[in-house]
């Protein structure tokens, strides 16, 4: 219900609206007395002290209000408001309306009144807007009217000139207008002060009347204060708050300065405690230190009313108010350049600082719109310098708190800090006026409105940098009461205090967080300089100290060299950052990262980034290194880790911004990348509490890094990682994200376990990293490339164990490296008389016949062939995973630089090189140290770069030596290092030939040896089998089976007699004589499987079904949903489809692998499992740490014994949680290989035994993983199946070797695929096929195909007639072959596999590769056909082998 002042308005507009249109109507006493009213209900609202920069309307600071009340129901009538500002403020009005004998000037000033009064509420561009004559006339009235007219008009022009638009086009009348206003207020000022002059005695005003006042005679030489008594110590704790301005009762002093007439109140005598605080008028003691508190205070809120809020009386004007209504007006004028000359001219600022001065004043509000105008004068240079050079500083270091007028210090202390010349002058001014600087400013963030915060916030950031102002913060316990200003903040409270605050004060709240955030950061890389200034000296540099008055600053690139010198050195504590942490504030503002993900205001990515640079400071000391893998309460259930949250800043999914993204980066650099081993002989141990008595495990530098790796591999760390290293976007930030992230990931490394993980992933295995490295993204950031190049190096190094790449960076991968690995390594073996030979033909052909002869005839050498004109040398052949090899080395001795070759153990006489005899020596880059011990040299290894490093101990080499041996080894070992698949263990080199590695072959080494033996079918066979018989290999079932599973000829289509569903679901039942197909609208139909008829149709959901179940022995049936309101799967019995039992909220149900007695369902990240006979629930296994997949579906493995969910493989015995596997994926969490002991989860495959990865398979990205019966074959079709995001559909499906997941064949349908299911025995599948999108599937049927048989013509027959039918024009030939006229082509290669006389039925490729294969041979094939069946026939064994062999 409206309040009686809102209801008496609404009556007064009535009366208007049913009069205003009657002749000779006068509005003068409507607009009057809704004036009175609105400016009593102004004064009764400005008692409740609003935030006086708060610019909101009354009604929405505060709902209840009756004058928020009274302004609504103004503005809703429009007509009202319109003829008010455009008809009652004209000269003209009267004469208009044709009416005589009134006083138009009556009716202005009654409209002036009231629009003013309107003012909180209006939005002044819109009164304003394309009312230029408005604007004109107003001026006239203000300069040149009568008053009260004129102080009216003042301040509507004030109001219209605050919009920036109408300020620039009145400029002109502007300049005239600004110091005539600074003249009048001259004149205003110097009234007042007459007045004052003869009412000095009169301490209260004539309408305020003391009536205590007698009870004070006997005590007129104390101090009266507000308040209890607080001792001295507890004065020192509370430093400001309310109550203590000391306001002298002496008669005024004549001011020294003619044109700033202020009372001196002798500031230099009183204590900073003293210091502008709330009493009444006393005489204070000249020795004596006066309390604080005084209970027997007899000052009154009437007395005291004017010195903390003030009020500002509309009608009729007094002087004060002429005064605001000017400085209103000169405020917005401030800003302006132009206008700065009339400023000096007229002495603006000694006017200011006469407003100051409260005490001599008494009006708080008239101090606090002089302030705003000095804000807007200290955005000029010239104007701050003067200011500080007038002693204003010191000033308005006397404006009493609590006040308004402090509020607007608040303001004038922001705009200060601006000004870094202005700031070196106030850090020169005595510390006690610093300190009460500080001490002023860390009132104002304690007990100030909330723009006094925000204000006081943001001069300390911007003052932070001056080491003086720092000190003096930390000496008045600053970080405190900072952190003190967001930490009582009901955002950031519970969820009970976060409900009851309204939007308006939740967005004010989120900006003080901003300010905060601003000012810590700067806080703490003020600290930071500092610190890494003072550790630098410690360790010799000569850093230079600038002096505490000036500002110094630091880049983001210098900021992170002194994180990493700090880190680099012996831990000690460092106060700012262990006070912050004992405060709580790096766990605060972890929560506050983590809920500006659903904060929205302009502020939000810098608020976040401002947290994280934080933190990212903080990241020196190991606690906060601990404290981010422990758990943060973020006021839901689930709580969650540090490094969580900065995993989500740093992947964008808290604000998409790259600025976040580099902060984020930038803490999980100084996490990760943090030195294991500090310099220094400190053997501290670090736990979060800081006491060794507690239970907390401590940690040491070692624990703590090793505890760090594993919270950022347990958060899917890895693969945000990897995600930032492909980034690409924005482009002008790409590369700095790319740099960053791979710097983390090559700190990560350090980690033996991230190391093997991403050493099998295809940013390496593929050389994916180098193509990174090759160029940047932008090529104006070729500095960001460097660095990320420089950290690309750094991974690579330790992911291969080697640490140079002799200049092949670029052209390097993980596989270059294995095989210049296996090169190293490889025994270098040769035939000695083969090396015989060659010196004795050298000498030959030299001409030294006799010795050659010798030497023949002294080793017993066969006699030399013919001399034949050698043939030229092959081209040289380039392969960049060859390193070069230097034969000299410089080494550097202390006195000299020689040529040393490596020594060489000659104590082998023998060339034939034994497996017992050590690794011959090689030339190698080798560094010789001095060395006077003696010993035997060390056994010599050979690396990547083929180096030996000198043991400890080794003797200096012997100048170096040459020897025929090293010669031929060397050679040996380039030659080695040219194969293409080289093997550690070589037969006996031949010096007489070219060295080449054996090709590996395609099918085994069985079947190669088979099929270079095939003289015909039978003679093959035999072999085969004979070698199968004596070496134990097994059958060639894989190459059967790759074979089968490339061809898949359509059966049977089966199609919906209605057109208002489609298909969503297949599979075969178990007794293989039906198929059951769910469809959109939620029932089942049941097709048979030979006539292909339907059979019956059950309704089991009222929606979508997305998948199907059987048990094994057809009984019963698992049906899941979706609906609009919550997933739900249930139990059906599958005799007369009875439900026995539903499952709410479970996603995704199937039953355990082993028997049907278990359920096990989905919902999110957590997996219940059920009983199957009652519905149970027999457990609920939820992970710690979730690690969120799109596709969550939580699965038995083979045996029954674990279960995998959410990439969380738990024992179902004990329902722990066993190993969390690295999420390298957002899609799937995993399914169980079929042998037990693997999981294959979207691209990965893990070893169960080991939890390594063990590989990737590209082709199964976003797949799901089907497996047939026997195990034969692994059918991948894309998953993505979610109703509301599915757009795109695969329309192919893969298949697999399950073995080595080589591709098979991917078979395209032509139509989207939504499900497939394989038979019983593996023989058949069966797949939804649709057309069209999902909202509108224009055709669905389910189509059988039989596995292994190629299509024949009657089958492209029926293919054509159903796409004719479908309006299809594609031909579609069911396999991935390209031609349909291989059907001979087809039943040669099925005959000769079967006769073992396929090449290529074993390969790895796809069936269009094995296509491709065998076209060139069709020829030989065709002729080969008539002797194949000749063979077939005489093969009385009656076996049928193929010639291919695997070796397990």
């Amino acid at each position: 219900m409206d309040s009686a002042p809102a209801q008496e308005v609404t009556e007064l507009l009535r009366q208007w609206e049913e009069q205003h249109t009657t002749p000779n109507y006068d509005p003068i006493p409507t607009l009057t007395r809704i004036a009175e009213i609105i400016e009593a209900e102004t004064e009764n609202f400005m008692k409740k002290d609003p935030d006086p920069f708060d610019e909101r309307p009354p009604s929405r600071t505060d709902p209840e209000c009756a004058l928020g009340q009274a302004l609504k129901v103004m503005f809703k009538k429009d007509n009202f408001m319109t003829k008010l500002v455009n008809d009652y403020v004209r000269d003209t009005y009267y004469s208009r309306q044709n009416i005589t004998g009134r006083d138009v000037f009556k009716l202005n000033v009654a409209a002036c009144r009231l629009t003013l009064d309107l003012m909180p509420g209006l939005e002044m561009s819109v009164v304003f807007q394309d009312n230029e004559a408005l604007i004109q006339r107003l001026v006239s009235w203000a300069t040149k009217s009568p008053e009260p007219l004129q102080c009216y008009a003042t301040g509507l022009v004030a109001a219209a000139m605050e919009v920036q638009e109408i300020a620039t086009n009145f400029r002109d009348l502007n300049a005239m207008l600004v110091p005539l206003m600074l003249k009048r207020l001259h004149e205003l000022r110097n009234k007042t002060q007459e007045d004052k002059q003869t009412n000095q005695t009169s301490v209260t005003p004539p309408n305020q009347t003391r009536h205590f006042a007698r009870f004070d005679k006997k005590r007129n030489n104390d101090v009266k204060c507000n308040g209890p008594i607080v001792d001295k110590k507890d004065r020192e704790k509370d430093e400001g708050g309310g109550g203590d301005m000391l306001v002298d009762e002496t008669p005024p002093q004549a001011s020294k300065d003619p044109e700033t007439p202020i009372k001196s109140y002798n500031c230099a005598v009183r204590s900073p405690e003293a210091g502008g605080l709330m009493s009444p008028p006393a005489r204070p003691a000249p020795h004596v230190q006066p309390p604080l508190h005084d209970p027997s205070s007899n000052s009154s809120w009437a007395e005291m009313e004017t010195y903390v809020i003030g009020n500002i009386q509309i009608h009729p004007p007094t002087d004060a108010t002429k005064q605001m209504l000017i400085l209103r007006y000169l405020t917005p004028m401030g800003e302006y350049q132009e206008f700065l000359s009339h400023v000096f001219e007229q002495n603006a600022l000694g006017l200011i600082l006469g407003y100051l001065n409260v005490r001599e004043s008494r009006d708080s509000r008239l101090a606090f719109e002089a302030l705003k105008y000095l804000a807007a004068l200290l955005c000029h240079k010239k104007f701050s310098i003067d200011f500080i050079n007038m002693g204003g500083l010191q000033k308005f270091l006397e404006v009493p708190r609590p006040s308004v007028a402090a509020t607007g210090v608040s303001i004038c202390l922001y705009y200060l800090a601006y000004c870094e010349d202005a700031m070196e002058r106030v850090c020169l001014l005595p510390r006690a006026t610093l300190a009460d600087l500080v001490k002023y400013a860390l009132w104002l963030l304690e007990c100030s409105h909330d723009s006094g915060r925000c204000h006081a916030t943001m001069f300390f950031g911007l003052s932070f940098q001056f080491r003086v102002i720092l000190e003096e913060f930390d000496n008045q316990d600053g970080l405190r009461k900072l952190y003190n200003v967001i930490s009582t903040l009901p955002i950031l409270g519970s969820d009970e205090e976060e409900s009851r605050v309204s939007e308006d004060e939740t967005c004010a709240a989120r900006q003080i967080v901003r300010h905060v955030c601003v000012a810590l950061r700067r806080y703490l890389e003020a600290h930071l300089r500092l610190r890494a200034a003072q550790v630098a000296r410690q360790q010799g540099d000569n850093v230079p100290e600038p002096p505490p008055y000036k500002a110094s600053k630091s880049s983001p690139e210098e900021i992170q060299e002194q994180i990493e010198l700090l880190q680099s050195v012996a831990w000690s504590r460092w106060a700012p950052v262990d006070e912050l942490l004992e405060l709580g504030g790096v766990a605060l503002l972890l929560q506050v990262v983590g809920y500006a993900y659903e904060w929205n205001f302009n502020g939000r990515a810098e608020t976040v980034r401002s947290a994280l640079d934080v933190i990212s400071v903080c990241c020196v000391a190991p606690r906060v290194q601990l404290l981010l893998t422990e758990k943060i309460d973020m006021r839901d259930a689930d709580l969650t880790t540090g490094v969580n949250i900065v995993l989500g800043a740093a992947d964008g999914e808290i604000v998409p911004e790259p600025e976040v993204q580099k902060a984020a980066l930038n803490v999980l650099v100084n996490c990760v990348c943090a030195p294991v081993h500090r310099a220094g002989t400190s053997t501290t141990r670090f736990s979060l509490t800081g006491s060794s008595k507690k239970k907390t495990a401590l940690k040491s530098y070692e624990d703590v890094i090793q505890k760090v790796w594993e919270s950022v591999r347990t958060n899917n760390g890895i693969m945000v990682l990897l995600s930032l290293m492909l980034v690409k976007a924005p482009i002008t930030d790409a590369d700095r994200l790319r740099g960053l992230a791979c710097r983390a990931l090559a700190g990560l490394a350090r980690c033996p376990t991230v190391r093997q993980i991403i050493s099998k992933l295809p940013l390496f295995t593929t050389s994916q990293i180098q193509a990174l490295m090759r160029d940047p993204i932008l090529q104006e950031k070729r500095q960001e490339h460097v660095m990320f190049q420089k950290y690309a190096l750094e991974l690579l190094e330790r992911v291969s164990g080697k640490s140079k790449h002799m200049g092949a960076e670029f052209e390097t991968s993980l596989a270059n490296i294995h095989r210049a690995n296996v090169v190293a390594q490889t025994r270098i073996n040769y035939n000695e008389r083969q090396l015989l030979q060659l010196v004795a033909a050298h000498l030959a052909a030299r001409g030294l016949r006799e010795s050659a002869a010798a030497l023949q005839r002294e080793a017993r050498l066969p006699a030399p062939a013919p001399h034949v004109a050698p043939a030229p040398p092959p081209p040289p052949v380039y392969t960049p995973s060859t390193p070069t090899r230097p034969r000299l080395s410089i080494t550097r001795n202390s006195s000299n630089s020689s040529l040393h070759r490596d020594s060489i153990d000659h104590s082998h006489q023998s060339m034939n090189v034994d497996s017992d005899s050590p690794l011959p020596p090689v030339i190698k880059l080798r560094k010789v140290q001095n060395s006077t011990s003696s010993g035997p040299p060390a056994e010599h290894k050979r690396s990547l770069q083929k180096q030996l490093s000198v043991v400890g101990g080794e003797r200096a080499p012997s100048p170096p030596r040459v020897t025929l041996h090293s010669i031929i080894t060397e050679y040996l070992y380039n030659q080695h290092s040219l194969c293409k698949n080289p093997v550690v263990t070589c037969p006996q080199f031949n010096l007489f030939e070219p060295h080449k590695c054996p090709e590996p072959a395609r099918g085994g080494t069985l079947a190669a040896l088979a099929l270079g033996a095939r003289g015909g079918a039978d003679a093959g066979s035999v072999c085969a089998r004979e070698l199968r018989r004596e070496l134990g290999a097994p059958p060639a079932r894989r190459a059967y089976s790759r074979l089968v599973h490339a061809h898949f000829a359509p059966v049977r289509t089966l199609r919906l007699q209605d057109d208002d569903s489609f298909f969503t679901h297949t599979i075969f039942h178990p007794t293989q004589q039906q198929l059951l197909a769910a469809t959109s609208s939620g029932d089942i139909r049941i097709f048979n499987l030979f006539s292909g008829a339907e059979e019956n149709s059950y309704q089991v959901h009222e929606s979508y079904i997305y998948h199907m179940q059987a048990s094994r022995d057809g009984l019963l049936l698992l049906a899941s949903a979706t609906t609009t309101w919550r997933p739900l799967s249930t139990l059906w019995s599958m005799k007369e489809y009875e439900q026995l039992f539903q499952l709410d909220n479970e996603e995704y149900v199937e039953f355990s692998k082993m028997s049907d007695e278990r359920i096990i369902g989905t919902k999110g990240e957590t997996a219940t499992v059920f009983d199957t006979r009652t519905g149970r629930e027999l457990m609920t296994l939820t992970p710690a740490i979730s690690n969120q997949y799109a596709k969550n579906r939580a699965t038995f493995n083979p045996t029954d014994e674990l279960v995998l969910s959410d990439g969380v493989l738990w024992d179902i015995n004990t329902g722990k949680e066993i190993h969390k596997f690295d999420k390298l994926n957002q899609t799937h969490s995993g399914v169980f290989h079929p042998n037990g002991l693997e999981v294959i989860s979207n691209t990965e495959v893990w070893d169960l035994r080991t939890f390594h990865l063990l590989r990737t398979v590209p082709t199964l990205d976003k797949s799901e993983v089907i497996f047939n019966p026997t195990c034969t074959a692994l059918y991948a079709i894309c998953s993505d199946q979610d109703s509301e995001e599915r757009s795109q559909f695969d329309t192919s499906f893969k298949t697999l070797d399950p073995y080595d997941y080589s591709s098979i064949a991917t078979i395209d349908v032509k139509r989207n695929i939504y499900s497939l299911s394989v038979s019983r025995y593996g023989t058949q599948i069966s797949l939804v096929e649709n057309m069209g999108d999902f909202e509108q599937v224009q055709e669905s049927w389910v189509k059988l195909y039989d596995v292994g048989r190629r299509r024949d013509h009657d089958d492209d027959a029926e293919e054509d007639e159903e796409e004719e039918m479908a309006g299809g024009s594609e031909n579609d030939d069911g396999s991935d072959s390209g031609s349909d006229n291989d059907d001979d082509l087809a039943t040669s290669l099925l005959r000769n596999a079967v006769m073992g006389l396929a090449e290529g039925g074993s390969s790895g490729d796809d069936s269009a590769d094995d296509a491709d294969d065998v076209r060139p041979r069709r020829a030989v094939r065709t002729r080969r056909r008539a002797q194949a069946a000749e063979n077939n026939s005489s093969d009385s064994d009656g076996d049928l082998d193929i010639i291919e062999f695997d070796i397990d």
